[in-house]
């Protein structure tokens, strides 16, 4: 993934509205309808988009309170504590990471919060040093879930290692510091997003109504599948060696040294789920299947291009679900497992990035080169 951001941010941002697209949407003209894109996206919004940001900021906030009561004094139970609460935020995560839109996209808040594998020798040069600047594109892989993931889990073989790297390691002190500031900083690139939504975004979002470039189901669409992009390549593919002529790099997962990949991928497929059902804790509510239905999306084969979604989910799911953490030892261990369960997820992308968008009517505006 640190590959893939790193190019991205270099050339003009994370999603644009140029026209350097992947896949047109010309290939089907879409059906007029009169379903209610507004309705569609209140309820993404005030159910789904809304809630996953607060929820976030709220484990931020609890990951931040232990990381400040951990450094003021290191002990076993603090460090227990301080993991548990990066795992909970980790797992927020999972259903925010697709909202990469507006407020979000002007933070970067997805490279800030997830940029993966980490940078190791950064990290630690950093921590060498004591200096740590947030705004360098050096330090892009060196911050957020990713390098604590590291801090918390991989600086020592067991609990009672990692305790000493924060007592009595000539860098301890050093060490703390940089935890800290990784806490605070993603805290208040969350607040920040959080607030703009709370302070005006919200209208902005339900009144763009269209389906062009810009527009709320525009914008959600292609963050949707850009999210799904890099879930299949940089969470299973990559790791698996789908991209590198089977030489597989383990260590690339996410949540490498916590070794809650699987987990963390389960999470992930039921986010892009829910938003696709427009389901939520309030109940299932106006997603994008009753916006295929409603102007008789069809498939390739000519059937309901909704059912053949919703199976694919439930396929691809299923396949995950054949796997256990850590998905590291798992790649080494049963690669064809991991081989096809990418294979799965890469017919669902088809179906949402291709067959989806053609039959809005939207058009992708993000570029990648994976032959989708």
């Amino acid at each position: 993934m640190r590959t893939f951001i790193l190019i991205t941010l270099a050339a003009t941002g994370l999603i644009i509205g140029a026209q350097s697209c992947s896949k047109s949407s010309d290939d089907q003209t879409p059906v007029a309808t009169s379903f209610d894109r507004k309705a569609m996206l209140t309820n993404l919004s005030t159910n789904l988009i809304l809630p996953a940001y607060t929820a976030f900021q709220t484990t931020a906030t609890n990951l931040d309170a232990a990381v400040t009561a951990f450094t003021a004094s290191p002990d076993a139970a603090k460090l227990t504590a301080l993991q548990a609460a990066f795992q909970a935020a980790y797992k927020q995560w999972q259903a925010t990471s697709a909202f990469g839109f507006g407020p979000a996209d002007q933070a970067n808040l997805r490279v800030n919060t997830n940029t993966y594998p980490t940078d190791v020798a950064q990290i630690n040069s950093n921590i060498s040093s004591g200096t740590y600047n947030p705004v360098l594109l050096a330090n892009l892989a060196a911050k957020g879930l990713p390098a604590l993931d590291y801090l918390l889990f991989g600086i020592g073989a067991d609990n009672n290692a990692i305790l000493l790297q924060y007592t009595t390691d000539s860098k301890a002190a050093n060490r703390k510091a940089y935890l800290a500031a990784l806490s605070a900083e993603m805290k208040t690139n969350i607040t920040t997003v959080v607030n703009a939504w709370n302070s005006g975004y919200t209208a902005t979002f339900l009144n763009a109504t269209g389906t062009d470039v810009g527009s709320s189901t525009g914008q959600l669409v292609n963050q949707l599948d850009y999210d799904f992009d890099v879930f299949k390549n940089y969470e299973v593919g990559i790791p698996a060696g789908i991209q590198s002529m089977g030489v597989t790099y383990p260590e690339k997962v996410q949540g490498y040294y916590s070794k809650m990949s699987v987990q963390l991928a389960l999470l992930h497929i039921q986010a892009f789920q829910n938003i696709y059902l427009g389901k939520s804790a309030q109940g299932d509510g106006l997603g994008f299947d009753e916006y295929l239905t409603q102007i008789g999306a069809k498939s390739s084969t000519g059937g309901s291009l909704n059912d053949a979604i919703k199976a694919q989910f439930a396929t691809a799911t299923a396949k995950l679900q054949t796997l256990s953490d850590p998905l590291s030892d798992a790649i080494k261990t049963n690669p064809t497992s991991v081989t096809t369960t990418y294979t799965e997820l890469q017919k669902l992308l088809v179906l949402l990035k291709t067959d989806m968008t053609s039959s809005l009517g939207i058009l992708i505006t993000y570029g990648d080169n994976d032959g989708d």
